[in-house]
């Protein structure tokens, strides 16, 4: 009898080490507690101190309710499943948005430069959404996401709190413009791919992270609830051999693409409130399509729901409005209506989209440009 608890006990030991060893090897700094001890640590050190995850508090360093009319900018993308010659917002994003108490201001990717600049000076924060474009200079998303990231750094220079958020695409987009460097990106196995997220030592110290509540870090952290959907990605060593983009951004996370590579799932700027996730918290609670695994438990949507409250609390402290409350009703998506793009019988690139809107073109004027 001593023998076989000996034996178990042995057996019990090794488990853990198995398993690392079955799993690829992670990039330095990346980290995965998974033992029920250490989350109870970590849950414990978190409600003290706010290690990783705020409690419901939330971060301390959050003043956020100076603003109680938020406007979100979404910059709109051509492509599928927008008609040749308009563009698109998903719905999903609008409506992750205004579930936070944020309303949202489309931005068009063919607008004049003086249009995007009267735009800014309406909104509170900006979203980058997830999608596909050419991400170089002389293609017009790109050139537009380029001038609204560098109104965002410059307002924020001058003591405008400016927001930024990135999603997928939007993540890739900043990684660009902020690195100039054009060919940062690589290619990953990761289209359909939910993924737990694993925390770099700078997860602890993160604004974002220590936010969100314990039980959400943790579930991000212990549950492949993060929905990854995408070919490109930025590795640790693109990152790394970047100095500028290591100065303005540190590595929250890092996940695993369906073949073992590493890449990076989520950043945070250092000084400037910018956040940026290869994955989609859009998704998880609006979009149904049958064809992708998008994870719909109760922590997906618990977990959606609270980024989406921490980027509209971050907008809160941005105080740009519009001239008066009638220009104001005039750039809200409420002059759209989304179109139900999600039916089954329904073929493109992007049905997995349940709704989009779309819109025609902004500026005639620039009709020779790259529409991509």
């Amino acid at each position: 009898m001593a023998v076989l608890k000996l034996k178990v006990a042995l057996a019990l030991a090794l488990v853990p080490a198995l398993a690392l060893a079955a799993r690829p090897t992670l990039l330095p700094g990346a980290t995965l507690q998974r033992e029920s001890a250490q989350q109870q640590k970590l849950q414990a050190a978190s409600s003290r101190t706010g290690a990783v995850g705020g409690g419901k508090g939330g971060d301390k360093e959050r003043p956020n309710d100076a603003n109680l009319r938020p406007i979100i900018g979404i910059l709109s993308q051509p492509g599928d499943p927008a008609p040749d010659g308009q563009s698109y917002i998903a719905a999903s994003y609008v409506k992750w948005l205004e579930s936070a108490g944020a309303r949202v201001v489309p931005i068009f990717y063919d607008m004049t430069p003086q249009q995007v600049q009267e735009r800014f000076e309406v909104i509170n924060g900006l979203l980058l959404p997830g999608g596909g474009a050419t991400l170089a200079p002389g293609h017009r998303f790109y050139d537009t996401a380029r001038q609204l990231v560098d109104l965002a750094v410059a307002a924020n220079d001058n003591g405008d709190y400016f927001p930024v958020h990135g999603t997928c695409l939007g993540m890739e987009t900043l990684s660009v413009v902020l690195s100039a460097n054009y060919t940062i990106l690589t290619r990953f196995d990761a289209e359909d791919a939910p993924a737990p997220l694993l925390y770099t030592a700078d997860a602890k110290d993160s604004h974002l992270l220590r936010s969100l509540p314990p039980d959400v870090v943790e579930s991000l952290q212990n549950k492949p609830i993060a929905m990854e959907n995408h070919m490109m990605g930025l590795s640790m060593t693109s990152f790394v051999e970047n100095p500028a983009l290591g100065k303005f951004f540190k590595v929250l996370s890092l996940s695993l693409d369906k073949s073992g590579g590493a890449y990076i799932s989520t950043m945070e700027g250092v000084k400037y409130p910018f956040t940026a996730v290869q994955w989609h918290p859009e998704k998880n609670a609006y979009e149904w399509t049958p064809h992708l695994h998008i994870p719909h438990t109760t922590e997906a949507i618990r977990m959606s729901q609270e980024i989406a409250n921490f980027f509209v609390s971050e907008a809160r402290r941005n105080l740009h409005k519009a001239k008066n409350i009638l220009e104001e009703d005039d750039v809200l998506i409420y002059n759209w209506k989304p179109e139900f793009t999600g039916r089954h019988a329904y073929i493109g690139e992007e049905k997995d989209f349940e709704q989009a809107y779309f819109f025609d073109k902004a500026s005639p004027q620039r009709e020779g440009a790259d529409d991509a």
